[in-house]
């Protein structure tokens, strides 16, 4: 007796286009991403060119890049998509202390931090009347993770309250990647920069007869040393 065969059944996807599409969007921004990295010459036009693409790619009204001040604990605001005008003047100026608000936490906690809705958290309570002001419920601070450290952290906030989507967090995490490959490869380009700079040094050409790894031999303008009997 023969088994009948199994049917699989397969529905209809009235939103197949408007998918297809949506992966097109996507594999364009992860492109522009990847040249952005190529070409990055200075970091924070490489940072504001990956915020500007990503913000709207995700729906987020608001992005900023912040990144690590030196060597201190103090980030500083490196890249900012569609802050209000109003708040161009103290841009430069922002610093978020690293395990202080979901940027600084982000940092600290070296893992991604996603405020669903800024108001239902008693945590973050002074960030409310801010959230208020710029026009966001929700926000996502991921961290900026190198092979050696993490560097900075890229925030992105949105207008309604809400967990981001699966596709949403993929191309959040693939943005900050990319941010943080950029910032890596100009900490490497400044490496290479200082030891350039310390190998022409070492090799430039001294005056005959100064030896500069004796001290002791270097000769002395004698016209420089008085004489201890001599009256000064």
């Amino acid at each position: 007796m023969r088994t009948p065969r199994r049917q699989i059944w397969r529905l209809p996807e009235p939103d197949a286009p408007a998918r297809s599409a949506q992966v097109d969007d996507d594999v364009t921004l992860l492109r522009e991403l990847t040249h952005a990295l190529l070409r990055a010459e200075r970091p924070e036009e490489a940072f504001q060119f990956a915020l500007d693409r990503t913000c709207p790619a995700v729906g987020a009204s608001l992005g900023s890049v912040f990144v690590l001040d030196g060597r201190s604990e103090l980030l500083r605001l490196a890249a900012a998509h569609a802050w209000p005008e109003r708040w161009r003047p103290w841009l430069g100026e922002m610093r978020v202390r690293v395990g202080f608000g979901p940027s600084g936490e982000a940092v600290s906690e070296r893992r991604a931090i996603e405020v669903p809705d800024v108001f239902a958290d008693p945590g973050l309570e002074d960030w409310q009347e801010v959230a208020r002001e710029l026009g966001f419920r929700a926000l996502v601070a991921l961290p900026l993770s190198t092979a050696e450290r993490v560097v900075g952290a890229a925030t992105f906030y949105f207008a309604d309250a809400a967990a981001p989507d699966p596709r949403v967090r993929a191309l959040l995490r693939a943005s900050a990647d990319v941010m943080a490959a950029i910032a890596e490869k100009a900490a490497l380009r400044e490496r290479v920069r200082r030891a350039e700079a310390l190998l022409d040094e070492a090799s430039a050409p001294r005056r005959p007869g100064v030896d500069s790894s004796d001290p002791g031999e270097n000769p002395v303008d004698e016209m420089s040393v008085q004489d201890p009997e001599e009256p000064t």
